[in-house]
């Protein structure tokens, strides 16, 4: 017996919905579909995926033209030409999504908003609810007046229950692809524009590969190697480690560790025991919390000029990826963590436990 039976409602290479079970090949890109693919449960991997000039990683299409060649798809703040881009031109626009276990999720805070609820699909008792945000694409700053195309982005997926009024679980090899409903240009007044649309190609922001997207495991090791094997990188302490489940942090995905010797008395006394664990970082960002929250105006304007959304954490790990930080270790942070000095690591193989003889 075969490990899957039932046929995938989507392509795996660009997204589109099958016109039947049986389809050997998608009508939309023309790849060969394998019959016997699993259901529901098409690896993340095989979405589309094209690397654009602004991300050192791969990114994933979500919908609009994905049958389209997406490589010449163009993001905003990156066309140079000096007029606007036509039928026969493809741009990409980046929608608000924070990176989750398996996927993605879009919040009201982050520009999303709650436009219908549908009822179930057959064979399901869950109600689908679409949703819609509207973002901007535009040229290279202080070009063709800086005229911009807004795009109107339509998402639809099941809700979590009691989610359905904040926001939306995504999953780009699962749920059905994202759409454009609408488009139009606008000039500095926000006028429309009679301009001919371009092709649109939405796109999920750059995700850096963190805790859950990568296969990795923290590992043990002797005190004295563990001891031996930070000192490789630039922080030698030894830590705890404050949670073994991926937690959002101030600086996107990751795992965070306060440093030994650096809470308070009675909490010492109290965790003398507690195991320690040392982590091999070579390119952290090490500050006070001061200094973080004074760079948030720089990330922002960064994103901005790329159509990225700030309110995402998918924005501040691109950004550190960008200046090739590998890590981040916060000093003065005791009110926030319980430890003055507090390292957040990005991936598990960076962390490792100090076991005895």
């Amino acid at each position: 017996m075969k490990e899957y039976s039932v046929p995938a409602r989507y392509c795996p290479h660009c997204g589109a919905a099958r016109l039947s079970g049986e389809a050997r090949f998608c009508i939309e890109c023309g790849a060969e579909l394998d019959l016997d693919g699993p259901p529901e449960q098409q690896p993340a991997e095989a979405a589309p995926a094209v690397h654009l000039a602004n991300a050192r990683v791969d990114q994933r299409v979500l919908g609009g033209t994905v049958r389209l060649p997406t490589a010449d798809a163009v993001p905003p703040g990156m066309w140079l030409p000096d007029e606007l881009p036509n039928i026969s031109d493809v741009v990409a626009v980046y929608v608000p999504l924070k990176a989750i276990v398996g996927g993605w999720s879009g919040l009201s805070d982050a520009g999303w908003t709650l436009n219908e609820q549908l009822p179930p699909e057959p064979n399901s008792t869950s109600p689908r609810f679409r949703f819609q945000a509207i973002r901007e694409w535009f040229p290279t700053a202080g070009r063709l007046a800086d005229q911009r195309l807004m795009v109107q982005v339509e998402a639809e997926a099941e809700a979590e229950e009691g989610r359905s009024r904040r926001g939306f679980r995504y999953r780009s090899h699962y749920d059905p692809p994202m759409e454009v409903r609408d488009a139009w240009w606008v000039d500095q007044q926000n006028r429309r524009l009679n301009h001919p649309l371009p092709r649109i190609q939405i796109m999920a922001p750059p995700r850096i590969p963190r805790i859950s997207d990568v296969r990795e495991e923290i590992q043990d090791m002797l005190a004295t190697d563990a001891l031996a094997w930070a000192r490789e990188g630039k922080i030698h302490e030894p830590f705890h480690l404050l949670q073994e489940r991926q937690q959002r942090t101030p600086v996107g995905r990751g795992l965070p560790l306060g440093a030994v010797g650096t809470n308070g008395l009675i909490a010492q006394f109290r965790e003398r025991n507690r195991q320690r664990y040392y982590v091999q970082l070579f390119y952290p960002l090490i500050c006070t919390w001061t200094a973080w929250e004074q760079l948030q105006s720089t990330v922002q304007t960064k994103a901005a000029e790329l159509g990225l959304a700030f309110e995402t954490d998918a924005t501040i790990e691109w950004w550190l990826d960008q200046q090739g930080y590998d890590s981040v270790v916060f000093d003065g942070v005791a009110e926030r963590y319980g430890y003055r000095r507090t390292a957040i690591a990005f991936r598990r193989a960076q962390i490792m436990r100090a076991v005895a003889k």
